[in-house]
């Protein structure tokens, strides 16, 4: 697969720091912020593969970023993280707006997951370029 780039919110440090380590331990190119007003800020600016979001954030949480993320990128894939998950959130992720991954994070639970993530990218990507060019 090729390198991605994934921005990942997180505003506890040290959980940022272990997820970014792993992320760019698999060849990933990862830019971190520390919550959803600085992930919207940074959004227009650069070109992301995938978005990894704490769901509990100060300013702006993960629901809102994930809302705003399908506002403007509509196919943008987005993974939430939380210790917990609300009505609401159950809600968006059965929706399919978002994916969901419960702390505390697996490792191979998240590679696996953020490698299922960008696989669909790559496809839809590849339909999309295919229908351009009046392929089937």
């Amino acid at each position: 697969m090729d390198k991605k780039k994934i921005l990942l919110v997180e505003n506890d440090a040290i959980s940022r720091n272990v997820f970014a380590r792993l992320l760019r331990a698999r060849g990933h190119q990862v830019v971190e912020v520390t919550d959803g007003q600085e992930a919207l800020e940074l959004l227009p600016k650069d070109n992301f593969d995938l978005v990894i979001a704490d769901l509990v954030m100060p300013r702006v949480n993960g629901f809102e970023l994930a809302a705003q993320i399908r506002r403007h990128w509509p196919v943008m894939p987005i993974l939430l993280m939380s210790a917990y998950l609300s009505q609401d959130g159950g809600k968006i992720i059965s929706d399919g707006v978002v994916e969901f991954i419960q702390k505390p994070i697996d490792p191979p639970a998240l590679i696996a997951t953020v490698q299922r993530l960008l696989q669909k990218l790559t496809a839809q990507s590849t339909v999309v370029a295919s229908s351009a060019r009046g392929g089937n």
